[in-house]
């Protein structure tokens, strides 16, 4: 029987001028996701958002409104089925550049950014592409 690792984490959507922020992992994940982290003990997820986007991106951000829920679940190299819940958030940028990520040492990925069109195509994740439907909503209206 697999050991079951249950995760909750928070990560934000930032746009610009149409496009949108991913993080790009490298080979051999390959995958494009929204930056995002764990939630740390005496942490609120609005907090961890907020880290988590600076540490990853080099983006310092304010949150602008809460955009939902996802969930999902993988299993690991080592042999664990991760249960992870994320919140998401819509963001605005704080400073017009960004700064020096301060990535852990397995964060192996890139910022891009992406036409919001292609980050449809390009997200590894049916849950994500909704957040990102849902986003769209919430700058729309």
């Amino acid at each position: 029987m697999k050991m079951i690792v249950k995760k909750h984490s928070a990560g934000g959507l930032l746009f610009n001028n149409g496009n949108v922020l991913l993080i790009h992992w490298d080979p051999p994940r390959s995958s494009y996701d929204f930056p995002k982290g764990t939630i740390e003990p005496n942490e609120t997820p609005e907090q961890a958002c907020v880290r988590e986007v600076l540490e990853e991106t080099g983006y310092d951000t304010k949150i602008v409104e809460f955009i939902g829920q996802t969930h999902y679940e993988y299993d690991w190299t080592d042999g664990t089925h991760h249960v992870k819940t994320v919140d998401y958030f819509l963001l605005k940028n704080t400073h017009l550049s960004e700064s020096a990520p301060k990535r852990e040492a397995h964060e192996t990925f890139q910022n891009v950014w992406v036409d919001v069109d292609k980050a449809m195509d390009l997200l590894t994740r049916d849950v994500d592409k909704e957040i990102l439907f849902k986003a769209l909503a919430i700058i729309n209206r």
